[in-house]
């Protein structure tokens, strides 16, 4: 079993993308993909891969999805999932995504966590390799960054208040419950307004955030 995990960063809007996978296994999810989405087919081929699952972790107000464009290029090989905790409607085909759910792409699995606060409907992923029962890493999407939370703020005044209370438990109920090891890496890093004063790296774990993270 060879792990396939590569960072896809999109310049000018300081956003990262995912891909996660098996080399051995030939399979593949891409987490987030940007407008500009040749680069994950490009991957797919250099490296052997099908993609077979396209993931959102939430309704992104910054940027243009790519991830039903892949889908597309994809031609029917891949299937869309997108959050259905939270009330959200998308208006298009799509595979829903629960707390919980859990999916293998040969020796890298992953499990949907319902991470509120940012977005209502948000999710973030656990990253598994093999038989191992703790998680590695974990994609926070816009819910946890570098030095920083996601704004609560940004749906508007009327739903900032229940925003904020969620991301609260959120943080306090999921993050930082998981070990000093676990590698945090967001969906977007320094310059986003989708967190205030977001650090440069583009990962971190939870002790280090969990020490110096003021929010």
């Amino acid at each position: 079993m060879t792990l396939r995990f590569e960072q896809v960063l999109a310049d000018g809007i300081a956003q990262t993308s995912y891909l996660v996978g098996d080399d051995d296994a030939g399979v593949a999810a891409v987490v987030d993909p940007r407008p500009d989405v040749d680069i994950y087919l490009e991957m797919a081929r250099r490296h052997g891969l099908s993609i077979t699952h396209v993931f959102e972790t939430h309704i992104h107000a910054d940027f243009m999805s790519g991830a039903r464009e892949l889908v597309a290029r994809l031609g029917g090989s891949a299937r869309l999932y997108l959050s259905v905790e939270g009330g959200a409607d998308y208006g298009f085909d799509h595979e829903g995504l629960r707390d919980g759910d859990r999916f293998a792409f040969g020796s890298a699995r992953m499990e949907a966590r319902f991470t509120p606060g940012h977005t209502p409907e948000h999710m973030a992923f656990l990253l598994f390799e093999g038989d191992r029962e703790a998680p590695w890493g974990v994609l926070t999407g816009d819910s946890f960054f570098v030095d920083s939370v996601g704004r609560p703020d940004l749906l508007g005044e009327d739903q900032t208040e229940a925003l904020t209370e969620s991301l609260f438990h959120t943080v306090q109920g999921f993050y930082m419950t998981l070990d000093d090891g676990v590698i945090i890496y967001p969906c977007h890093g320094a310059g986003s307004e989708c967190g205030p004063d977001i650090g440069d790296r583009m990962s971190s774990t939870i002790g280090h955030e969990r020490r110096f993270n003021r929010y």
